[in-house]
């Protein structure tokens, strides 16, 4: 069976700009209008209702190991049986393999990814926000080399969503700077907030669309404004959200950290990601 190229992975750690630009992607195709709560990209790839819907299976009478076999086999499906000609999904889980040694994002019917990095100095206060943790807790999930997100221990999401890893963020990022079966476009965070047209037209670019003008792509960063998507959620909520005690959408603007955070905690941060912080230029 021929598996067509569809598939682009809108891939990151939590917490570092993945919807925002699915929010930009939904206002290009959809002539400047965005929903937050009817994005037009096709969900997550960790969802147990894809899964399910293509396995026919209960996912979970499934071990974890069993699942990421079959993971590969269900968004191949996809890009055959789905009648978009491109699919976007998002994806937090580090690119990994299975114990067959295939990699769980399938190469096969994959276009390309977008890697969307944030300094792990502020991703930490949106994980604790996002997470109802504290601050230390959501270091020690930024740290953890084996980390892993929807576990009954960890979140509300694990009805909803496949377990993923996501290791700790060097980890997560250096997964993904490893991949060559397709091309890995990276966005930083920082560079989206300070030139968002500059940077999305980069990611235009990357993807092909070559028939998008500069007008229409000014008109979706405009209309995925970080104002307006707060205003949004502030008057009909947001379906992602995983509590409801919490802004999803909260501040965004970079450098945050140095109000939130204690001299002690930004360098067990810098203590165990230097290296990649010094390659995407996180310096202090």
């Amino acid at each position: 069976m021929e598996i067509p190229k569809k598939i682009v992975w809108l891939v990151s750690y939590p917490k570092s700009g993945n919807t925002w630009f699915r929010a930009f992607l939904s206002a290009l195709f959809n002539k400047g209008v965005v929903d937050i709560n009817d994005l037009k990209t096709e969900g997550i790839f960790s969802s147990r209702i894809f899964f399910e819907a293509y396995t026919g299976l209960e996912s979970s009478e499934l071990t974890d190991e069993e699942v990421k076999i079959l993971q590969p086999q269900v968004f191949n499906q996809m890009a055959v049986e789905h009648p978009k000609e491109r699919l976007f999904i998002k994806v937090h889980d580090a690119y990994g393999f299975n114990r067959l040694q295939k990699p769980i994002i399938p190469t096969e019917g994959t276009v390309g990814a977008i890697y969307f990095v944030r300094n792990p100095l502020d991703v930490v206060s949106s994980l604790a926000n996002h997470y109802s943790l504290t601050v230390e807790e959501a270091i020690v999930m930024l740290n953890t080399p084996d980390c892993q997100l929807s576990r009954p221990s960890v979140n509300k999401c694990w009805r909803i969503q496949l377990q993923q890893a996501i290791l700790s963020w060097s980890g997560h990022l250096q997964s993904w700077m490893e991949v060559s079966a397709f091309p890995v476009l990276f966005l930083r965070y920082e560079d989206m907030y300070a030139d968002t047209f500059k940077a999305f037209k980069q990611a235009i670019t990357f993807l092909g669309y070559s028939s998008v003008s500069d007008d229409e792509i000014l008109l979706a960063v405009q209309a995925s404004g970080f104002t307006q998507l707060k205003q949004q959620e502030q008057r009909k909520g947001f379906v992602e959200k995983v509590h409801n005690n919490y802004s999803f959408f909260n501040k965004g603007k970079p450098g945050g950290w140095r109000e939130s955070l204690t001299e002690r905690q930004v360098e067990s941060i810098r203590e165990h990601h230097a290296q990649l912080m010094e390659t995407f230029q996180y310096y202090p």
